[in-house]
């Protein structure tokens, strides 16, 4: 286990963006290190740096497939999605060219119909089923 990964175990995601940053530092060139990384970005809710790192680990996963790319790609939707939701409060268009991303990183990836469906959903065109303000039961 990387220290990086104790680290997020542990709740501390600065000390684990520090320990990934060092080990790519030192000549890790795996995916590994930036897959931690990445986790502790998106964790520590800075979306947009963990979804730079996750582009940059399916780039460094690619026929080694270190990490189960199931995994990478998961973990990459999720950061991807969170950024573009934080971003729509500011900017539609911008969250919507931001989840593009997703099609060009992961063109075959377990998400592509769920970033369209999110593309239509901060448009306003696909209503959310995860709108949490609204009472299930009232009548």
């Amino acid at each position: 286990m990387s220290f990086a990964k104790k680290f997020i175990e542990d709740g501390d995601y600065e000390k684990a963006i520090e320990a990934a940053t060092t080990s790519i530092a030192e000549g890790d060139a795996g995916p590994e290190p930036l897959f931690d990384r990445a986790t502790a970005y998106d964790l520590a809710e800075r979306h947009l740096e963990a979804v730079s790192d996750f582009e940059a680990a399916i780039t460094r996963n690619g026929a080694e497939q270190e990490i189960d790319p199931f995994t990478i790609d998961d973990a990459y939707f999720s950061a991807l999605l969170a950024a573009a939701r934080k971003e729509a409060e500011r900017d539609v268009s911008k969250a919507v060219t931001l989840l593009q991303r997703y099609m060009q990183f992961a063109p075959n990836g377990e998400h592509t119909a769920d970033c369209r469906d999110w593309q239509k959903r901060l448009r306003g065109e696909l209503p959310s089923l995860l709108d949490k303000t609204k009472d299930l039961d009232a009548p």
